[in-house]
């Protein structure tokens, strides 16, 4: 029988998981490649080279590396109720995320992000994550 932090893991909480770690290793990406961040968010090349955006791309990793402590954090607490509401407001970033591409003029990355998010979102709404847990 396992025992510690990891004695409850489920099927279930691998979306979580992923997602917790996806979100604080690649939130610090911007921080040391803030280019590379931009690239890899789908950006157009002019809004890469851009310094301010660069510095403010950064800002926002840091916010997103914040919000995957948090899942992690909630989730080795066994509070995977909290970790499904995270999920689920993942659904706005993923509209803001939507419509500042398409004005960027990137639609497939626009597209991609708004989809993921809806199964992020989804997922965490429909408390799957805490399914696991029962």
């Amino acid at each position: 029988m396992a025992s510690g932090l990891f004695s409850n893991v489920s099927p279930w909480h691998i979306p979580a998981m992923f997602i917790g770690t996806a979100f604080t290793l690649g939130g610090l990406l911007p921080l040391r490649a803030p280019d590379r961040a931009m690239r890899e968010y789908g950006l157009p090349e002019g809004i890469v080279r851009s310094e301010p955006a660069q510095l403010a791309f950064g800002i926002y990793g840091t916010r997103v590396a914040a919000y995957g402590v948090a899942l992690w954090t909630f989730y080795l607490r066994g509070e995977y109720h909290v970790v499904d509401t995270l999920m689920s407001l993942l659904l706005l970033w993923g509209a803001a995320d939507c419509w500042i591409c398409i004005k960027a003029g990137v639609p497939r990355t626009a597209a991609w992000r708004f989809v993921s998010s809806v199964m992020i979102g989804g997922y965490g709404y429909l408390g799957l994550t805490a399914k696991g847990s029962l």
